[in-house]
């Protein structure tokens, strides 16, 4: 290679290396935040609820009646106010909420927390946050002294039901809960009863879900041991409608039926090339406390 045709090769060299770190002091450089964010999603029924918050550290701080003060309002949480969004209506606390997306604020005590649900999603700090923009303040107890402190702030869900969970808020040594009510159990049972006045023969998983749904709301069980048997005649080899049989009759203390829906839901399982040793479990299980 001559001269002329290097001295070509290391500028193209060069303009490669200097064209590279411009593009890389261009990028904006991302530092991890110390508060990190976090969204946390549940179903409660048939409700859906998403969280959309950041989570500070303890760090060997006081945390309440110190870092946080008693009695003013607090973001509950850091960084940007906590937002929660309701797809349905619900009860916060004894507070009928529409559904939609709300900012949580919070108002610790030393023995009484105040929460409340604002309207102004535009907010940006405590200050921000009005008396007429709530639809929604409850109070709650909070627990102290728990047994073993939680260093990073979190909001989390518990207790879920069809139509009810608890929401709670942890740091350090304090806990306070809120009860979450939907209507779900009632518009699944106005659901069913639409289907079955409709006059329409339904499938197999409809009898099924219906018979489950009876069941676990502790409704009308005779009904609901109609409807699996009907979901059974459909499906005859799905073991799980035997399962469920099982439990119903033995909620309606007919031992004896219940035992022996349990053993076909069993001889129904071996009969699989993969027999789910779980499910076997908890049938053999079911049969020996009605023994």
């Amino acid at each position: 290679m001559n001269r002329k045709a290097t001295r070509a090769v290391v500028t193209c060299i060069v303009a490669c290396i200097f064209s590279a770190v411009l593009v890389a002091a261009d990028e904006k450089l991302e530092f991890p935040q110390a508060s990190q964010h976090a969204v946390i999603k549940q179903r409660v029924g048939l409700t859906d609820i998403e969280v959309d918050y950041s989570r500070p550290n303890k760090n060997d701080r006081q945390i309440f009646g110190a870092l946080v003060p008693f009695d003013k309002p607090w973001r509950t949480g850091a960084n940007q106010p906590t937002k929660v969004k309701f797809s349905a209506p619900v009860k916060f606390g004894d507070k009928e909420v529409p559904a939609g997306e709300y900012v949580l604020y919070t108002i610790p005590g030393a023995s009484e927390w105040k929460l409340m649900l604002s309207k102004n999603l535009t907010a940006q700090t405590p200050a921000d946050h009005k008396p007429q923009d709530e639809v929604a303040r409850v109070t709650a107890k909070p627990a102290l002294a728990l047994a073993a402190p939680a260093e990073t702030f979190t909001i989390g869900f518990e207790d879920l039901r069809a139509n009810s969970a608890i929401m709670y808020v942890v740091w350090d040594k304090t806990r306070v809960d809120v009860k979450l009510t939907t209507n779900d159990v009632e518009k699944v049972t106005q659901g069913i009863d639409a289907a079955v006045k409709s006059g329409k023969d339904q499938d197999a998983n409809f009898y099924y879900s219906a018979a489950s749904f009876y069941l676990d709301q502790n409704k009308d069980l005779p009904q609901a041991l109609k409807w699996v048997d009907q979901a059974i005649e459909k499906n005859p080899k799905a073991y799980f409608m035997q399962a469920k049989k099982a439990q119903i009759l033995a909620k309606m203390g007919n031992k004896k039926d219940a035992i022996a829906a349990a053993e076909k839901a069993i001889e129904l399982l071996k009969a699989s090339p993969t027999p789910d040793e779980t499910a076997i479990a908890t049938n053999r299980a079911l049969i020996e406390s009605l023994r």
